[in-house]
This record gives C-alpha cells, structure tokens and sequence, in this order.
C-alpha cells in the first residue's frame, strides 16, 4: 500500500523543485513519479484481477484501478511535454496542467492508501 502513496509525494516534490526554480531536477522527480505511478496502477489492477467475481468491492477496484491508470497517462504527459521543452528554466503549460491534474487524481487515491494502511495500526495501539 505505500506503494500507492509514494506518486503523490513525488508529484508534490515536483511541485516544490518547481517553485524552487529546480526545472530540471524536477523533471527527474517526476519521471521517477512516472515509474512509481506504473507500480501503483499494477498494483491495483493486480488486486482487481484478484477479486472473486461480483466481490462487495469490485467496483471500487474497478475506480481505482481506472484512476491510476488515469494518473500514469498524466504523468507521462507531463513528462513528455517537459523533455521536449528546450529552454531548462522554465516549465511548460502543458506540463504544469498535467501535474495538477495528476495530483487531482491520484492525491486523493494516495491519501486513501495511506489511511487504509494506518487504519489498523490505530486500532491496534488504541486496544493496548
């Protein structure tokens, strides 16, 4: 599961090296966000694929096996759109859009991940 969560912390560390003026070693984060937002995408597909037929959660599996697979094609846009940028100082429009909107689409499926993974070491230290 904290698979799941590393793309929205790498697209946010983008962010920052952006906001830094880092262009370049933002471009590298968010290419190691692209490897990190495949893992997480096969990784929800290879829970899907586990479920039995018509299981209670299928549809969410579905959603997010869906999302992430969203968010990798986003990423890679992203990526793409700043390899090809010749000037290093600046980010292209196209890749800022695609970073926001991988964050709108996989920030909440991380934050998800993250609960889900914490949920049962809370209950766990609350019952001691």
């Amino acid at each position: 599961m904290a698979s799941r969560a590393l793309p929205l912390s790498l697209l946010l560390l983008t962010l920052v090296a952006d906001a830094q003026g880092l262009h370049r070693f933002g471009f590298y984060v968010l290419i190691a966000a692209l490897a990190a937002a495949a893992v997480a995408a096969l990784s929800a597909f290879g829970d899907l694929v586990e479920l039995p037929g018509r299981a209670p959660g299928e549809s969410i599996a579905r959603l997010e096996a869906f999302l992430y697979g969203l968010g990798v094609v986003l990423v890679l846009v992203a990526a793409a759109a700043r390899g090809q940028s010749a000037a290093a100082d600046t980010v292209p429009p196209l890749a800022a859009s695609a970073t926001a909107g991988a964050l709108l689409v996989l920030g909440p499926l991380g934050l998800a991940a993250v609960v889900r993974t914490g949920a049962p070491r809370l209950r766990r230290a609350q019952a001691r």
